[in-house]
């Protein structure tokens, strides 16, 4: 391959990592709603649902064991009826390397319902973009040293 090629290769990697980041990934969201069960919509921020996601239910009496598991049915909902525990039930919502937890307060009054998402921050993106760049500088790089001299394997 051409040193050429390299070149085009490496800038339409960095045109990609340089587009806009709604079209590299999205980021989830999860809301919840109490019923006579605890209902949970989990969905991207496009507004697609995360169907068929993995849910993990962990009751506020022993939050480091499994109280509950299911799947999100085809528009991202699930719904439980906790048992009269309460405090702070986690739920975490998993598909395809996306993933949120809510934490649900329950006790005498309606459910508080608090949601945290991990989304990278502008310095990780920053730090990623660096690597990327960094390692294809360093490929173009070798693939240049080895262009003016013959293989010795060969």
């Amino acid at each position: 391959m051409s040193l050429r090629w390299n070149l085009v290769g490496i800038a339409l990697g960095m045109a990609a990592l340089l587009a806009p980041q709604s079209a590299l990934s999205h980021a989830t969201q999860i809301h919840a709603q109490s019923v006579q069960a605890i209902r949970l919509h989990a969905h991207y921020d496009t507004g697609a649902p995360m169907a068929q996601a993995q849910v993990i239910i962990h009751a506020p009496d022993a939050p480091s064991e499994v109280w509950g598991r299911g799947v999100t049915d085809r528009d991202g909902h699930f719904d439980f009826i906790p048992d009269d525990i309460a405090g702070r039930w986690t739920v975490q919502v998993r598909q395809a390397g996306h993933g949120v937890v809510a934490h649900i307060d329950i006790g005498a009054g309606e459910p508080v319902i608090m949601v945290t998402s991990a989304q990278g921050t502008w310095l990780q993106r920053a730090v990623m973009i660096a690597l990327v760049a960094w390692g294809a500088l360093g490929t173009a790089l070798f693939a240049w040293r080895k262009k003016g001299r013959p293989d010795a394997f060969a």
